[in-house]
């Protein structure tokens, strides 16, 4: 490159800028082709010019270069996802529901627990409710207060991105189906797990997923690495809290990860379904009604079949 004209060679001019650096970044383009270039200062403008002949090459190359460019830029500029505003009635709400079913436990005492403890092995005699109802069982007041601290946590991250409903549900459900997993895996023993840990790690997976799925969307972001740092976050956080000592701790690690699969599952099928976009405000409602109903529901087949 030159910031001169050369005395005896011809050239023909391929572009023309208001910035040197722009000018020099295309004259790169010419380099790569191992052709000469210059760029020379005209007025307010810094003109690029190639060697005549080799114009037309050059020329073409720019062209795909501004059209790469141009690309680029549309994806810098995507919008990101603009989260709603956090309502915080929603954990109110939810802690609560909570502390209710922990109060209503400490007055009905032992046989509440043996009525709605998940079973493994009742579970697949068919008393399915214990999927739930072990999900509003704690075995003492830390337990308690850690599932209902790390759940409000959680949630909070969860209801802008799913919505209230979405996020409620999925709480329940993943939480439920955590268990069932469980169920299955110690389904040569007999096992028994109570607590709403299963679903608080559900909602970890919900969450991660999210993540996983606004990141993929996003063409710049969707580099491996980009992809590792959530699933190793969420991984890193289902270790620190969800594993312990079984026997001491009475810590039933694997129905902390269940939970954190089924989760991931569910949080990816409704992140690429983008339900908070497309489910109107009263459908959220009636989700976050189904989401206090069923484990309600599931108490009372307990109950009856006690």
């Amino acid at each position: 490159m030159s910031s001169e004209a050369p005395p005896d060679i011809p050239l023909a001019e391929v572009g023309r800028y208001r910035k040197f650096s722009d000018a020099q970044e295309r004259g790169l383009v010419a380099a790569a082709m191992e052709l000469p270039y210059w760029v020379l200062r005209e007025g307010p403008d810094f003109v690029l010019y190639v060697e005549a002949g080799s114009e037309k090459m050059v020329a073409e190359e720019l062209a795909k270069f501004e059209a790469e460019a141009a690309e680029h830029r549309e994806e810098v500029k995507l919008p990101e996802v603009i989260l709603p505003k956090l309502n915080t009635f929603p954990l109110f709400v939810a802690a609560w529901v909570m502390s209710m079913a922990w109060l209503g436990q400490n007055l009905a005492g032992e046989a509440w627990i043996s009525r709605g403890a998940s079973l493994n092995r009742a579970i697949f005699h068919g008393e399915w409710w214990r999927l739930l109802t072990a999900l509003t069982l704690h075995g003492d007041l830390p337990h308690f207060i850690a599932n209902l601290s790390f759940g409000l946590l959680f949630a909070a991250f969860l209801l802008p991105r799913f919505g209230t409903g979405v996020t409620w549900l999925g709480f329940v459900l993943s939480g439920a189906i955590g268990n069932l997993l469980n169920a299955w895996f110690y389904h040569a023993e007999p096992h028994s797990t109570i607590g709403a840990s299963t679903a608080v790690f559900g909602a970890l997976g919900m969450l991660v997923a999210w993540e996983l799925v606004d990141r993929w969307r996003t063409p710049r972001r969707r580099g491996w690495w980009q992809l590792v740092v959530p699933l190793g976050g969420g991984l890193a956080l289902l270790a620190y809290l969800g594993v312990g000592d079984q026997r001491e701790n009475r810590v039933d690690y694997m129905a902390h990860l269940w939970g954190f699969v089924a989760g991931l599952c569910l949080g990816a099928l409704l992140a690429c379904l983008r339900v908070r976009e497309r489910l109107p405000n009263s459908a959220q409602w009636l989700l976050s009604t189904l989401s206090v109903l069923l484990p309600a529901a599931a108490w009372v087949c307990a109950l009856r079949a006690s």
